[in-house]
């Protein structure tokens, strides 16, 4: 009887403790259903908005040509169907070569408006192009010799006026170079100009620490920086000297960027495979931010680049997994948040000069928050930029890559498809970016060339050569 109470016991005791553990389970799994509709749904809002943008139709082929016989009899376009046919051409035929040069290039972006070219080399050189219209080859308009270089130039950012040029060096102090204080092409410091040192003080290890990325704020009055030493950093640029600082991560921070103009949102993205989210309006302590707002799980090994729509919700990110991922800040968690349980893959690898070891398509983060992602470039040796099309031109359906392989990808937001490959370089390809108001594209690598893609010319012949220029459709594969 003994005996019989004591196996009736524990048969009770067995029953009540697997109930609560299966309403457990069911409930998570109710969790993640409800957290991958929403994901759904945002990427749905999303892709409304861009097809609104560019006026989407399953016949878009014949209502662009109804639009192009109405225009012949009507006369010009409006700006948003402008977008509607400039947003179903990317450039493309062979690539034009702006300049060749024999050290490595790092970076590669227009201004804000599109006037100048900005491209900065590992031999302490940065270079300006005037950017002409009407097919008009550029124009060097400011060569500068960087200070202190210790190994390369990992990023520059131009004002909002375009009269501050700041460049980043891997140390903890950036330089300005004011470039409209004098017409000479060159500019070395104490010589032909001054190169403004804004020195970002004192950081969070005991001994010295570089800034990876650089960015300005919509005014120009601040300059966000992530570090070597696992931080963030905000500047202010005519008191020159910094205001906030967070210990934002657990490895170096490789890219920062503003969510939108408001300046109060930002976002840091490091080798600690974590995004997070950071309001300057809360959570102040001291000098700076005491904790981010929200964390933003997905990538599996280091972030190497954000770039936010402007919208104050959408960006991209690249990382050395080999994605590039779409996200909606709001699906973004706490430290506190409950996650999914799972292992989390990560190899023992250094990407500077190992392939990855791992399938892009099979290795996936279990508690993902991001709403797309996008494969086929590579992601390796340096920290390859990624970034949106321009919403004048294309009314950002596009994000586009750089490559290891030396190539330009770009992929269709809408139809979440890769549909185009721009070749040229013959080695890597960090930095790319697309003018804001013209069908036209530009590139750096570490070949020391500067190319740009414009559509195709009237004089080019039919049938060039395919060693070089635009890969479309069936040439992917």
């Amino acid at each position: 009887n003994t005996r019989s109470r004591r196996s009736a016991r524990l048969a009770g005791l067995s029953s009540s403790g697997s109930e609560p553990r299966a309403a457990q389970e069911s409930g998570e799994g109710e969790e993640d259903d409800t957290k991958d509709k929403a994901r759904v749904e945002s990427l749905d809002r999303l892709k409304s908005i861009l097809q609104a943008n560019v006026g989407w139709r399953g016949d878009m082929e014949d209502h662009l040509a109804s639009m192009i016989r109405r225009r012949e009899s009507m006369g010009h376009w409006s700006p948003s169907k402008r977008t509607r046919v400039s947003s179903r051409v990317l450039p493309h035929g062979e690539p034009e070569v702006i300049d060749l040069g024999h050290s490595r290039a790092y970076i590669g972006h227009f201004a804000e408006n599109g006037d100048v070219f900005i491209a900065g080399f590992q031999n302490q050189t940065i270079r300006l192009y005037e950017v002409n219209h009407a097919h008009q080859p550029w124009k060097l308009r400011k060569e500068i010799v960087a200070r202190s270089l210790n190994w390369t130039i990992t990023d520059t950012c131009m004002s909002p006026n375009q009269q501050l040029l700041v460049y980043a060096t891997i140390s903890s102090v950036l330089h300005a170079v004011n470039t409209n204080a004098t017409d000479d092409v060159m500019s070395i410091q104490n010589i032909t100009d001054l190169h403004t040192p804004l020195d970002f003080g004192e950081g969070f290890s005991d001994g010295s620490y570089g800034l990876w990325a650089i960015n300005f704020s919509s005014d120009g009055r601040y300059i966000l920086a992530g570090s070597s030493d696992y931080a963030t950093y905000l500047y202010d640029v005519e008191a020159q000297r910094t205001i906030s600082k967070a210990h934002a991560h657990k490895d170096d921070v490789n890219t920062v960027c503003f969510a939108d103009d408001n300046d109060q949102v930002y976002l840091s993205g490091s080798d600690d495979c974590m995004i997070k989210v950071w309001d300057r309006r809360c959570g102040e302590s001291g000098d700076g931010l005491s904790r981010a707002q929200g964390i933003l799980p997905g990538h599996t090994e280091g972030l190497t680049y954000m770039s936010p729509k402007g919208d104050g919700r959408y960006f991209i990110s690249n990382g050395k997994d080999q994605k590039c991922k779409l996200w909606d800040i709001r699906a973004m968690c706490t430290s506190g948040s409950q996650m999914k349980k799972g292992r989390t893959p990560r190899f023992y690898w250094d990407y500077r000069w190992q392939p990855y070891p791992g399938n892009p398509d099979k290795v996936k983060h279990p508690n993902d928050r991001s709403i797309s992602t996008f494969t086929g470039h590579r992601v390796l040796q340096t920290l390859i930029r990624c970034r949106w099309s321009p919403a004048e031109t294309t009314g950002q359906r596009y994000i586009f890559s750089g490559s290891q392989c030396g190539s330009l990808f770009v992929y269709d937001i809408i139809t979440e498809k890769k549909v185009a490959v721009f070749r040229f370089h013959r080695s890597v390809m960090r930095d790319c970016d697309w003018h804001p108001t013209q069908p036209l594209l530009a590139s750096v690598g570490w070949d020391g060339s500067v190319v740009k893609w414009e559509r195709l010319p009237e004089h080019e012949k039919e049938g060039a050569s395919r060693k070089y220029g635009l890969s479309v459709g069936s040439d992917l594969e």
